[in-house]
């Protein structure tokens, strides 16, 4: 072994001995999100837009000014429109890539309507948004009203 090795082998192993301290002291969450269904519960609402949600305690939903962008890749027939007020049911949905409360919409019998559930992915307790962009280019956020 030459003297370039010993060096190279000895900065791997100080970088995975330090490198994960030095993480965790700087407040870097790599894990995933630790939230309850409880904390979400509230009424949400966007910055200069109409977009207002309201989650219930009992774990149903009211939502309106949702943008069509969202409702559109979540309807399954396209002769379906949805109202300007959609309500259903709702739950919070712990992912290791997109944690998100999940909106499953009712029509007025309390069925589920046939679309794909509206995902609401979490920023934060306070902070949740749409994506009408799959890509990310566009959000919808929807704060904690106080």
């Amino acid at each position: 072994m030459n003297q370039r090795q010993v060096l190279r082998g000895g900065g791997a192993l100080v970088g995975a001995l330090v490198l994960p301290g030095l993480l965790s002291g700087c407040g870097l969450d790599i894990g995933k999100f630790d939230y309850t269904e409880p904390q979400f519960v509230g009424s949400y609402a966007a910055a200069g837009s109409t977009t207002v949600v309201a989650l219930g305690e009992d774990r149903t939903f009211t939502a309106t000014g949702v943008p069509d962008a969202v409702l559109d890749k979540a309807v399954r027939d396209d002769t379906r429109s949805l109202p300007s007020e959609i309500e259903g049911t709702w739950k919070y949905v712990a992912k290791n890539a997109a944690d998100h409360v999940e909106l499953t919409v009712t029509d007025a019998d309390g069925l589920p309507v046939r679309m794909r559930d509206l995902p609401l992915y979490v920023a934060d307790a306070d902070d949740l948004f749409f994506l009408p962009d799959q890509l990310g280019r566009e959000k919808v956020v929807v704060s904690r009203r106080r």
